[in-house]
């Protein structure tokens, strides 16, 4: 209820929308809009000056955004699309695995062993834009405006490790219902945690290991309690802005059209982002030249052929199946025509 009320706070004066027209003939809109996580660069070098300088300048100054980051709002991310969706919130950014227990497909582009780069992913994003957009739309009444995605999601753990196999018997935080079937699928036990409190929990030993982007970890500090780093892609933690339907639809049709536009344009920054912070990750994390501080001292785990082919594996055996079970045979049929197709994989319907 709590954070409910905080959400309401947020948006209470979000909805008022008519005002003088701006230099371009827009009319003045003002929102509040929830951002990602707060101490990360998809937020602070590509959310912040987008939603407040980029988009005010575009408009003449007649679009004004305060964003805000989850993060410090006390919302955990899993309850943000349902926010949005209920109206609580106007429009939000959040990674589309922190729901997947509520909504399976939006794992589609992104499941645990799918692909192996930031560009792959991209391609499926894309891929399966329009299936994700009328889900959203027919089903919860949401808005998608456009992607983002976060690094590569690699292992931290607190002890050594010689690979993947390594996490047989480890309690190992996941995010998104795949990752979960993925550890349980190597032995593992997987604790869904939210993203600020696995700092803590690793320093506690409440988990063994766990999985982020590899810049994402070490912005976040996970190399003070974590010793080990295996770099192997799990997935990449795709995120998304979305808008509730029936606000987008009482904003001007011309700001409807400039903030679509641009958000497009947001969208391939990140990806372009995303693509190159994976290696530096990696490097802040254990040792190298890093650009962002002080490089920590993680022992990095080389990427074996069998660490490989045990993700293979654990995607054919377990990561898919389990997908088609919890997402149905109609979504498995939308998505073997569009992820599937574009892959070359076709998943069984339960």
């Amino acid at each position: 209820m709590k954070r409910l009320a905080i959400a309401s706070a947020l948006i209470a004066s979000a909805l008022g929308l008519a005002a003088p027209a701006s230099a371009q003939g827009l009319p003045e809109t003002k929102f509040n809009l929830v951002g990602s996580i707060g101490n990360l660069s998809m937020y602070t070098q590509q959310e912040v000056p987008f939603w407040t300088k980029t988009i005010r300048e575009k408009s003449g100054g007649a679009i004004q955004v305060d964003i805000k980051p989850f993060t410090e709002l006390g919302l955990k991310g899993g309850e943000i699309f349902r926010l949005v969706s209920a109206g609580t919130l106007p429009m939000a950014t959040t990674v589309l695995n922190y729901n997947t227990g509520e909504m399976p497909i939006n794992e589609a582009a992104d499941l645990v062993g799918l692909v192996g780069s930031v560009e792959e992913l991209r391609s499926l994003a894309n891929v399966a834009r329009d299936m994700l957009a009328t889900e959203y739309e027919t089903k919860h009444g949401v808005k998608l405006l456009g992607f983002g995605s976060y690094q590569a999601q690699v292992i931290y753990c607190r002890d050594k490790i010689g690979g993947l196999a390594d996490l047989k018997g480890k309690k190992v935080r996941a995010s998104g219902i795949s990752q979960q079937a993925f550890v349980t699928w190597l032995g593992g036990s997987p604790l869904n945690i939210a993203f600020a409190e696995v700092q803590p929990a690793l320093a506690k030993g409440v988990v063994d290991c766990a999985i982020t982007g590899s810049l994402s970890g070490y912005k976040s500090k996970w190399h003070e309690a974590a010793t080990h780093l295996l770099p192997m892609p799990v997935n990449f933690g795709l995120a998304a802005t979305t808008a509730n339907l029936a606000w987008w639809n009482k904003l001007d049709p011309r700001v409807q059209a400039l903030i679509a536009k641009e958000v497009r344009v947001l969208e391939d920054d990140i990806f372009k982002q995303a693509a190159t912070e994976t290696a530096i990750g990696v490097a802040c994390n254990t040792g190298g030249t890093c650009p962002e501080g002080a490089p920590a001292k993680m022992v990095l785990v080389p990427v074996t052929d069998a660490d490989q082919a045990l993700r293979k594996k654990a995607f054919a055996e377990a990561v898919l199946p389990d997908f088609a079970k919890r997402c149905g045979a109609d979504c498995v049929t939308r998505w073997n025509a569009t992820v599937g197709k574009a892959v070359g994989i076709t998943a069984k319907a339960p």
